[in-house]
C-alpha cells in the first residue's frame, strides 16, 4: 500500500534532478513544471520566441538554433511584421492530471501551426495547423480561442508553436485542464453575452428615439455603438462562432472593418452631440473629413492588405479620438452639457484602456475581471453617452420651450395690442352709428343703418373676444366690476339671434324671471361673451326645433341667476360628455376640437367660457341625451345695487 507514493516520489526525485541540470545549463526560465494545485496557468512569460524573417526556416532548423531568447512580458506584443514567429514551450508534468490543453488566446492570428513530439519517438513531431485563414474542421468554427492536447505522459516535453499573420502578434497563452476550460469558457461566455446585451439593447433603443425624433445624433450613436460591439466580439472570437462560422475570410477582416466604421461614426457622433458647428467651425469640418476618410477606409478594407489598413485607420482614429476631445473640452468651456458628459466618457473608456495596457505589462496585477477592461469601459463609455443624449434631448425641449413661451408672449402682447387699439375706434363708430338712427327716414335708410350697427357690434364683439381670450392665455385676466343691466343684455343678444335666423324650421326664444333685478354688479364685456358663445354652439348643430335663452332665479345662501341655453339638436353621448366635463373639471385650457353632431361645439369659444366662468366664481353645466338636445347653464353670482336712475349702465353688445 505504499508502492503508489513511493513511485510518485521516485518520479519527483527525477524530475528535481533534470530541472537541476537544466538551471545549470542556463534554461531554468523555460521549464514550465505543471503540479496538482494548478489549474490554470499563463505562461506567455515563461515562454522562448525566435523571430523567422523570411518565413522560411524548417522544424528542424528551429530545434537546432540558439536564436531563442526569453519572453519580454505576460502577453508580449511582438507588433505588425511579415516575419514569423516560433514560440519554444517546454513542460514538465509534476502533476497526477493526464490531460493539459494549451490554449491560444488571441484570434486574430491568421496562421498557426502547433508541433507537438510524436509519443515513443525521439525527434519527431505532428503539426496541427489552425488559425484566422484556416478552414477549420467540418467547415464550422465552434471555439473561440485555438487550442490543442499536450501530452498526457510523465515526461518532459518540448512544444514549438510558429505563428504567422498580418495582424499584430500578441502571445497570450495558456496551459488548463479540460474542467478550467469548461468553468472558464462558461463565465466568459455569461460576460460577453451580457455585453453583447447591453449593447444591442442599447443600440436598438437609441435607433427607436431617432425614428420618433429624428435626431441624427441618436441614429450616428446607433452606428457607433453596433460597430463597437461587432468589432469587440469579433476581436474575441465570438462573431466567428456564433455569427458566420462558415466565412474564413469575412471572419479575418470583420473586426477591422468595423473598427474604422466605429471611429468614423465616433466623428460623426462628436460633431452633432457637441453641436461642434456651433463652437468651433474648423475643428467640425476637420472631423467631417476625417470621419468620411475612415468610412472610405472601412470600404478599402475589403480590398487592400490588411496592415496598411491598420495603419490607416490607426492614424485617423488618433486624429479622430484628440480632435473631438479637445472640440470638446472647447465647447465645455464655453457651456456645452453634452460636451461634459462626452469628456467624462472617453475619460473612463481611456482610464479602463490604460488599465489594460498596464496588466499587460505586468504593472498591475491579472484579474478575471480586468483582462475585459476595455469592454467594460466600453459598456461605462456608452451609458454616460446615452445618459448625455438624454440630457442633451431635455435642454434641447427646454430651450424650444422658452422660444415657443417667448415667442408666444410677443404674438399675445401683440394681438393685446392691437385689440386694444381697435376697441377704441370701433366704440365711437357704433357710437356715431347710434346717433344716426333718428336721421333715417326710409325704410332703406334704416336697413341700412341697422345692418351697419350689427355689423360693427359683430366686429366689436369679435375683438373683445380676441382680447379676452389673450388674457387667459397670458395668466392674467381681468374682471371689471361695474354696474350693467343683464336684462337688457339678454334681450340684445336675443333680438340680435332673431333677426339673424333664416332659418323657417328653427325658433329662438327668450325666458325672463320677473324676481331677477335688472342691475347687477359684474363684468358685462365677458358676461355677454360667454352668453353669446353658447347660443352660436347651439346654432351651429341646431338644424329644426328651437333654441331656448332662459334667466331664471336661484336662491339659496349664494343667490344668483342661472343663464340656461337649450336646444333641440343631436345632443351628445355619454362618454363624449364625460371626456367635456373631465376636462372642465381639470382647468385644461388646450381647448377642445368641435364635434360634429354633439350639439355643443367644443372649440375655443366654449373652453374659454369655462375659464371666464371660473374667474367668476362658477362654471358650465352640461346635460344632454341622444337625440333629445342639449342644455348649457352657469350660475352667474350677484350683488345688488341701488343706482340712481340716470346712472349710466355698462352694456356690451353681441357676437
Amino acid at each position: 500500500m505504499y508502492r503508489l507514493p513511493m513511485v510518485r516520489l521516485w518520479r519527483h526525485f527525477i524530475y528535481l534532478t533534470v530541472l537541476i541540470f537544466l538551471a545549470f545549463s542556463g534554461h531554468a526560465q523555460a521549464i514550465i513544471t505543471l503540479q496538482d494545485h494548478h489549474t490554470n496557468i499563463n505562461i506567455s512569460d515563461q515562454v522562448e520566441i525566435l523571430e523567422d524573417p523570411t518565413g522560411l526556416l524548417t522544424l528542424d532548423q528551429v530545434r537546432q538554433s540558439e536564436a531563442f531568447h526569453a519572453s519580454p512580458g505576460q502577453r508580449p506584443s511582438l507588433g505588425f511584421s511579415s516575419s514569423a514567429y516560433w514560440i519554444r514551450i517546454r513542460v514538465a508534468n509534476l502533476s497526477d492530471e493526464p490531460e493539459w490543453l494549451l490554449q491560444v488566446r488571441y484570434p486574430p492570428l491568421d496562421y498557426v501551426d502547433f508541433y507537438s513530439p510524436l509519443p515513443g519517438s525521439k525527434g519527431n513531431y505532428t503539426r496541427y495547423s489552425a488559425g484566422d485563414l484556416v478552414p477549420p474542421p467540418g467547415g464550422r468554427r465552434t471555439r473561440t480561442y485555438l487550442q490543442f492536447d499536450l501530452g498526457n505522459d510523465s515526461r518532459i516535453h518540448t512544444y514549438y508553436l510558429r505563428i504567422q499573420t498580418e495582424s499584430s502578434v500578441i502571445l497570450d497563452l495558456k496551459i488548463l485542464t479540460p474542467e478550467k476550460l469548461t468553468t472558464q469558457t462558461i463565465h466568459e461566455q455569461y460576460f460577453q453575452g451580457a455585453y453583447f446585451g447591453l449593447m444591442c439593447v442599447m443600440a436598438l433603443y437609441n435607433f427607436f428615439v431617432f425614428l420618433v425624433i429624428r435626431d441624427r445624433s441618436y441614429l450616428y450613436y446607433t452606428g457607433f455603438i453596433t460597430s463597437t460591439g461587432v468589432f469587440q466580439i469579433a476581436l474575441h472570437g465570438y462573431a466567428g462562432v456564433h455569427f458566420w462560422p462558415e466565412s474564413v475570410w469575412w471572419n479575418n477582416i470583420s473586426n477591422l472593418f468595423a473598427a474604422c466604421l466605429s471611429v468614423g461614426f465616433c466623428g460623426k457622433f462628436a460633431q452633432n452631440f457637441i453641436q461642434l458647428k456651433k463652437y468651433h467651425q474648423t475643428l467640425n469640418t476637420l472631423i467631417s473629413w476625417l470621419a468620411g476618410a475612415c468610412f472610405g477606409i472601412a470600404a478599402a478594407s475589403l480590398f487592400i492588405n490588411y496592415q496598411t489598413i491598420v495603419t490607416l485607420i490607426s492614424i485617423t482614429s488618433f486624429a479622430v479620438v484628440v480632435i473631438s476631445l479637445v472640440a470638446a473640452a472647447l465647447a465645455w468651456r464655453k457651456g456645452s452639457r453634452p460636451a461634459g458628459y462626452y469628456l467624462v466618457a472617453w475619460i473612463v473608456l481611456l482610464t479602463f484602456a490604460l488599465m489594460h495596457i498596464l496588466i499587460i505589462l505586468g504593472i498591475l496585477p491579472s484579474h478575471p475581471v480586468l483582462e475585459n477592461s476595455v469592454q467594460i469601459g466600453g459598456a461605462v463609455e456608452a451609458i454616460l453617452l446615452s445618459m448625455g443624449l438624454a440630457d442633451r434631448i431635455t435642454t434641447l425641449q427646454k430651450d424650444a420651450l422658452n422660444i415657443a413661451n417667448s415667442t408666444n408672449q410677443m404674438q399675445d402682447e401683440f394681438m393685446s395690442t392691437i385689440t386694444s387699439e381697435l376697441l377704441k375706434p370701433l366704440d365711437i363708430l357704433k357710437l356715431s352709428l347710434n346717433k344716426l338712427d333718428p336721421y333715417a327716414s326710409t325704410e332703406a335708410e334704416k336697413q341700412l343703418l341697422k345692418n351697419a350697427t350689427d355689423s360693427s357690434t359683430h366686429l366689436l364683439n369679435l375683438i373683445g373676444s380676441m382680447y379676452n381670450f389673450v388674457q387667459l392665455r397670458q395668466g392674467n385676466p381681468r374682471l371689471s366690476n361695474a354696474p350693467m343691466d343683464i336684462k337688457h343684455i339678454l334681450t340684445s343678444i336675443y333680438d340680435y339671434f332673431e333677426s339673424m335666423n333664416h332659418n323657417d324650421s328653427l325658433h329662438f326664444h327668450f325666458a325672463w324671471d320677473d324676481q331677477l333685478p335688472k342691475q347687477i354688479m359684474g363684468d358685462a364685456g365677458k358676461v355677454t361673451s360667454v352668453i353669446v358663445a353658447l347660443i352660436k354652439n347651439a346654432d351651429s348643430f341646431t338644424q329644426q326645433g328651437h333654441i331656448a335663452l332662459t334667466a331664471e332665479w336661484v336662491a339659496g345662501t349664494s343667490p344668483g341667476i342661472r343663464i340656461s341655453v337649450n336646444d333641440t339638436g343631436p345632443g351628445i353621448g355619454h362618454e363624449k360628455l364625460k371626456r367635456i366635463e373631465d376636462t372642465f373639471k381639470q382647468g385644461n385650457q388646450a381647448y377642445l376640437t368641435a364635434h360634429n353632431g354633439s350639439g355643443i361645439g367644443l372649440g375655443i369659444g366654449l373652453a374659454m367660457c369655462n375659464d371666464i366662468l371660473r374667474l367668476m366664481g362658477s362654471h358650465l353645466d352640461i346635460e344632454s341625451q341622444l337625440d333629445k338636445g342639449t342644455t348649457v347653464s352657469f350660475i352667474l353670482p350677484i350683488q345688488r345695487q341701488n343706482l340712481p336712475l340716470d346712472k349710466r349702465v355698462t352694456t356690451t353688445a353681441i357676437q
